[in-house]
């Protein structure tokens, strides 16, 4: 990232490489898992539910 460029170009950046991430984390549950999907669905309940303060378990 280069100092002279202006904030929008810098967040664009930042959302870049945040989409990155979120494309390399999920090819690699893939790899390690051959039900990702559904890993990563009761993954995100369970944030879902600990976030809205639903969450079962104590």
């Amino acid at each position: 990232m280069y100092l002279n460029t202006t904030p929008d170009n810098r967040w664009d950046d930042v959302r870049s490489e945040l989409c990155d991430v979120v494309i390399t984390a999920l090819i690699a549950l893939r790899t390690l898992t051959p039900d990702a999907r559904e890993v990563f669905m009761a993954h995100l309940t369970g944030v879902t539910q600990r976030s809205l303060g639903t969450d079962p378990t104590p």
